[in-house]
């Protein structure tokens, strides 16, 4: 098996891969074209076995003749439609197209609860637990998911409390135009994630599958700034934009005590 991706020779029309498409729309393209293969193969094998096709079971790439041990291998078909023992109609590539399109959008949920502790003065802000569950319709690969989950988590607090781009006013010059100077989240100022998931199937496509990992990301930001607000309610503060850093959390504080 050869995977051949971006190639608009072979395929002239796509929406690229993006959003979850690679499994909520990819996964449903593949299936139908596998499934055109099989049924192509089925007409192969019936005419290489001399039965007829209802006669033909499909299981582990074999076609078995029902009721006997006479069988043939898919790819033994695929090199025999190369040759011209088989009926016109039937050689050529073993091979299967599918161009599918998702009318009806497929939106995945998340709930995400954030505590933190923030010192009133230094205005530094501690994640103290995150707890995220995401429903991501049918999860194909629960471990992925999770891992996503942790990415798109750390991405958003990250958005949150410290990233930010400074630009000086005269030049409009970035001043934070690389890693010494943007401040990223680190594994040491992070807590261990609690992530769970929630597979509540999608109605738009045959599997049942949702995006997965954007919604991690989507609620930190809300998450983690309103927690810093329920934190210094009793000091005032009713808003506080991002990010949420040392020093603006500093300042609402004192601008709040006013």
């Amino acid at each position: 098996m050869r995977l051949v991706t971006g190639d608009t020779d072979r395929v002239q029309a796509g929406g690229g891969s993006a959003s979850a498409r690679s499994m909520r729309l990819g996964a449903w393209v593949i299936a139908h074209a596998a499934d055109q293969i099989v049924e192509k193969g089925r007409q192969i094998a019936a005419a290489l076995l001399e039965v007829a096709e209802a006669d033909l079971d499909f299981a582990q790439q074999r076609f078995l003749v029902k009721g006997t041990d006479r069988s043939i291998g898919l790819f033994e078909a695929a090199a025999a439609a190369l040759g011209n023992d088989l009926p016109p109609e039937l050689r050529g590539p073993l091979m299967g197209i599918c161009d599918q399109v998702m009318s009806v959008p497929s939106f995945a949920y998340t709930s995400a609860v954030c505590e933190v502790e923030v010192d009133p003065e230094t205005g530094v802000v501690e994640i103290a637990a995150y707890t995220s569950i995401d429903d991501c319709g049918r999860a194909v690969n629960p471990m992925l998911i999770h891992g996503q989950s942790h990415g798109g988590i750390a991405q958003g607090i990250g958005q949150a409390l410290w990233e930010q781009c400074f630009y000086d006013p005269a030049s409009a010059q970035l001043l934070s135009g690389s890693l010494m100077d943007y401040a990223l989240p680190r594994a040491d100022a992070l807590p261990a994630f609690s992530t769970e998931i929630v597979e509540v199937l999608s109605p738009t496509n045959p599997f049942g599958i949702k995006a997965g990992g954007e919604g991690a990301t989507t609620p930190a930001p809300a998450a983690v700034v309103n927690a810093v607000v329920d934190a210094l309610r009793e000091y005032g503060v009713r808003d506080i934009g991002m990010p949420a850093t040392p020093q603006n959390v500093w300042r609402a504080i004192q601008e709040a005590r006013r």
